[in-house]
């Protein structure tokens, strides 16, 4: 705790006068709270796997390290500075996420070469000072080349033979969400993905389902998995749930963190709560950009699907019945559908 609350105060966040001591009061939650509010994580105060991950990078500041190319790769919010730069002034280096990536090499190394450094790949404080006093932005002071991170990767306009890697969200000792009179999340988010492979499968489509029973895996885990077998589209399921019993409909998220986001991740995402909402009549919750390891760590185009509210008093208990997860699947299906209909 005295670890994360250290990482917190350097980074400005408020622990009340006690500062890091080691407990979790109510000082220390608001700051996690707007940590991952800033970061786009899901605000709920606990600090798991995600929430960690983006708190050591948040804390790497231009220049304090080389960097380069290395197995694992770097990461952290001295990269995403990097990258931010190198596309201002229109060197692709790929998603902008923070992750040095041998796309981000090939950029580092051609704007080496263009502006007359020693070609490494290795960014130190030569390259660095280069960087800062070549920047430029936009006349709204945001960036004004970052390319789309999906572009390429779906290249196909019809399902047969499309690559799509599915993973039913928790499972094992982690049931998800939950209420009495309800099915557990980790259950039905089985029960869809199961449905949603048979479906796709059905219509010629290369189908990887990361989760087939009731196991748990560890999230970087399952990322891992999910690059390993280099699907096109990579969608992760979950059911909402929410205090409010009022709380209802469909959502759909994909990849966008403080400076960028994936267009195209935010053009399915969309076909998809289209679909929920015209052909199951699910309340339109849109499309949300949001930084989550199970959109940002996988490669292709990835979306995270909520296709209903667990909470909800008539929706929730609904969503075991299996015409109604079969509808769920058939909407997934079209959502994509109509996304490779007009690439």
């Amino acid at each position: 705790m005295v670890d994360i609350q250290t990482r917190l105060a350097a980074l400005g966040y408020f622990l009340g006068r006690e500062g890091a001591d080691g407990l979790f009061g109510p000082h220390t939650e608001s700051a996690i709270r707007a940590f991952q509010q800033r970061r786009l994580l899901f605000a709920d105060g606990v600090v798991e796997d995600n929430t960690w991950t983006e708190l050591v990078e948040a804390g790497y500041e231009p220049g304090e390290r080389l960097l380069y190319l290395r197995v694992p790769y770097m990461r952290g919010d001295d990269v995403l500075y990097l990258q931010r730069r190198l596309d201002e002034l229109g060197f692709d280096c790929g998603p902008v996420d923070g992750i040095f990536s041998p796309a981000l090499e090939v950029a580092v190394t051609e704007f080496q070469r263009n502006a007359g450094l020693n070609v490494d790949g290795i960014v130190g404080e030569t390259t660095l000072d280069r960087l800062w006093r070549l920047h430029k932005t936009g006349p709204d002071g945001h960036v004004v080349n970052i390319p789309d991170r999906m572009n390429g990767y779906v290249g196909q306009r019809s399902l047969a033979e499309l690559r799509i890697s599915i993973d039913p969200a928790h499972g094992g000792a982690d049931h998800g969400g939950k209420r009495a009179d309800a099915p557990r999340e980790k259950d039905l988010n089985l029960a869809l993905g199961k449905r949603l492979a048979e479906v796709l499968e059905s219509r010629g489509v290369l189908v990887c389902l990361l989760r087939d029973s009731d196991t748990s895996i560890p999230l970087y885990e399952r990322t891992e998995r999910a690059n390993a077998w280099e699907p096109d589209i990579h969608l992760c399921l979950h059911h909402s749930s929410s205090p409010n019993p009022k709380a209802q409909g469909a959502a759909a998220y994909f990849f966008a963190n403080r400076t960028y986001q994936s267009r195209t991740g935010k053009r399915l995402a969309g076909y998809m709560v289209d679909a929920l909402h015209r052909e199951l009549g699910r309340v339109d919750l849109h499309k949300h950009g949001r930084n989550y390891a199970c959109l940002r760590e996988v490669k292709p185009l990835a979306v995270m699907v909520e296709p209903g509210y667990l909470s909800h008093q008539e929706e929730g208990p609904s969503l075991a019945d299996p015409a109604v997860v079969a509808g769920e699947a058939e909407a997934i299906l079209h959502g994509i559908e109509a996304y490779l209909a007009r690439l």
